[in-house]
């Protein structure tokens, strides 16, 4: 993924099951577990963004007033004609989650396989009008914007890699 950043994930349990499983497979028979990693972990960012979650379990800090005025204030059919917040605007004001507007955020998390692994990303890192997904996941320095971390491996998350790589051990070793 070009132009991308690394957030490392190093688990000495994930890494001794990945390191039998290269050992019985061999580099080239390693790519159907990655795969299924690369699906779970794709799957788990996209997640996410549904429940407003870190990989650490944290919730995200909400959305700032700016934010909600400038959504509401976009198509001009929240306000009643007093410019007090119709119902529809409450509506939708209540149903804002942070980074989830257009979706495209979400919508663009993918992995591919590398030599040796497999990555989950996303390309939206630079130049966006919405500042790129990198501020959203560190925050900006001014800190204006806060970190709502989305890429990063969850407890959960290990969980699944160690049961697939364990899976797949087991069905070369004929077990």
């Amino acid at each position: 993924m070009a132009d991308s950043i690394t957030i490392e994930f190093d688990s000495a349990p994930v890494r001794d099951a990945l390191n039998r499983l290269l050992a019985t497979l061999g580099a080239d028979g390693m790519a159907p577990a990655m795969k299924e990693i690369g699906e779970v972990l794709q799957e788990s960012t996209k997640q996410r963004f549904a429940t407003s979650t870190a990989p650490d379990g944290t919730r995200w800090a909400p959305n700032a007033q700016a934010t909600f005025d400038s959504y509401l204030n976009r198509d001009g059919k929240n306000f009643r004609k007093d410019g007090r917040l119709g119902a529809k605007g409450a509506a939708r004001a209540m149903n804002k989650k942070p980074l989830v507007d257009s979706g495209r955020l979400a919508d663009s998390i993918v992995w591919q396989l590398v030599p040796g692994g497999v990555e989950v990303g996303t390309n939206r890192f630079a130049g966006e009008w919405d500042g790129g997904a990198a501020v959203h996941q560190f925050g900006n320095r001014k800190g204006t914007i806060p970190a709502r971390p989305f890429l990063g491996v969850s407890a959960e998350d290990e969980v699944q890699v160690l049961e697939i790589v364990e899976r797949h051990l087991m069905g070369a070793l004929g077990g």
